[in-house]
C-alpha cells in the first residue's frame, strides 16, 4: 500500500467518523428536544385542568352565594312584613323631644386679640 493510498484512506475514515458522529449528535439533540416537548406538553394540560377545576368550583361558590342571597332577601322580606304589622304597637310608644336648634346671635363675635408681633406699632401700646 502506498503512503498516498493510506493517507487517502485516513482522510476518507476522518470524513465518515465526522459524519458519523455529527448523525449521532442529532439524534441524541432531537431525543432530548422530543423529551422536552411531551415534558411541556404534560405541564400544559395539566395547568389547564387546573384551571378548569378553578372555574368550575368558582362557579359552584357563586351560585351557592347567590342562593343564601336569595334566601337572606326572602327573609328580610318577610320580617319587613311582619314589623309592619306591628308598627302600631311602636307608635303608642311616646317619643322623646328632638333639642331645641342653637339659635345663632344677631351680631359678629368680637375680637378681642390686640395687634402684636410684626405688625405691633410704636404707638399702639
Amino acid at each position: 500500500m502506498s503512503l498516498m493510498s493510506a493517507v487517502g484512506l485516513a482522510i476518507i475514515a476522518l470524513i465518515l467518523g465526522f459524519i458519523v458522529g455529527r448523525l449521532s449528535v442529532r439524534s441524541r439533540d432531537a431525543g432530548r428536544l422530543e423529551q422536552d416537548l411531551k415534558k411541556a406538553n404534560q405541564e400544559l394540560a395539566q395547568y389547564q385542568n387546573q384551571i378548569s377545576s378553578h372555574f368550575a368550583d368558582s362557579a359552584a361558590l357563586m351560585e351557592q352565594m347567590a342562593e343564601q342571597y336569595q334566601e337572606l332577601y326572602r327573609h328580610m322580606a318577610d320580617q319587613s312584613k311582619f314589623l309592619a304589622k306591628n308598627s302600631e304597637l311602636f307608635k303608642s310608644i311616646p317619643q322623646a323631644d328632638a333639642p331645641a336648634p342653637v339659635k345663632e346671635p344677631d351680631f359678629p363675635p368680637r375680637d378681642y386679640a390686640g395687634s402684636s408681633g410684626l405688625l405691633k406699632t410704636a404707638n399702639q401700646d
